[in-house]
Parts: structure tokens; sequence; C-alpha cells
């Protein structure tokens, strides 16, 4: 694994803070740190609180939620600059909505959720910048897991319908 020992040099190679200035990279320094996971270790708890955030600087993750039924399903593989527990950022959300385990060894960039928020509250070209950025994240989640759910619901009532001859 890496070794980071400049937070404001790793936050310059993640897209989602290009945009920002020297003394805003210093201001999100201060509530970050590198976590760093072992493959097959679970990094976040679907049903747990939403503490932080993370972007993934190495390794592979796997994300998966519980499907009554079908137990768990997985909606998406995390990579290099992948943004997990974006749902942190949301007032609404209280709990986690996946699980996510390293596939991989990982190191993330772990940012404090509510601390990130009151940043983004007291700086609003910070916020601005990375709450744009998290909408597509946001969005892209979405999409990929409805067009997951749809897959299922059509394996379910592929499996549900009469053969052709038992009609």
């Amino acid at each position: 694994m890496a070794y980071y020992p400049d937070l404001i040099q790793v936050f310059k190679t993640i897209p989602l803070f290009l945009d920002l200035k020297e003394f805003q990279l210093a201001k999100l320094a201060e509530i970050a740190e590198i976590s760093e996971f072992e493959s097959h270790s679970p990094i976040l708890k679907e049903g747990a609180k939403p503490d932080c955030i993370y972007i993934v600087l190495e390794g592979e993750i796997k994300v998966e939620v519980f499907v009554p039924v079908c137990g768990n399903s997985e909606t998406s593989r995390l990579g290099p600059l992948d943004i997990l527990g974006w749902s942190a950022l949301t007032p609404v959300v209280r709990q986690r909505t996946g699980t996510a385990t390293a596939v991989t060894n990982c190191s993330l960039l772990k940012l404090d959720s509510r601390k990130l928020i009151t940043l983004c509250e007291q700086d609003h070209d910070i916020g601005f910048i990375i709450y744009k950025r998290i909408s597509n994240v946001t969005a892209r989640s979405f999409l990929t897991t409805r067009l997951q759910l749809m897959n299922l619901l059509m394996a379910y009532c592929h499996d549900r319908s009469p053969a052709p001859d038992q009609e």
C-alpha cells in the first residue's frame, strides 16, 4: 500500500476536489485521514450509522444490499477515485443503505461527514463543488441500482410465469 504523508497532495489527485484552492484543501485535510482495509474486510455495514464518506485511493470494493427473499445482492464494484458512503452527506439518511467489503487490500481517504457538512455550510464554494459532484455520484448510483432491480424483477417474473405448454 502507498504511504500518504501529505493529505493536501492526495486531495489534489482526486477529481472531486480539483477546483478547490490550497487553503480549502487544507481545511479538508483537517477532517480527513487515510484508512487501510485488508482483503475481505468489512468497510460499511447496512443499517449502521452513516458517520463518514470514503474515496477509494487503491483497491476494489464490493457494495451489496439485502433484498428480502433473495439475500445480499451486489449493486456495484468501486475502484480508485470512486466515492463510498455518499449518503452520509444527506440529512434524510439515518443509516447505511448497503454493505461494503474490501475485495482487495484497500487504501481509502476517510472524511468525517458531520465535519464535512459543517465545512460545506461555512464555505459555500467548497459546499457547491462537493455537493455538485456528489449529486452526479448519487444519480449514477440510483440508475445502476434501478437497472439491477429491474433485472431481479424480470428474473422473478420469468421464474413465476407458467411454461408455454402449461397455458
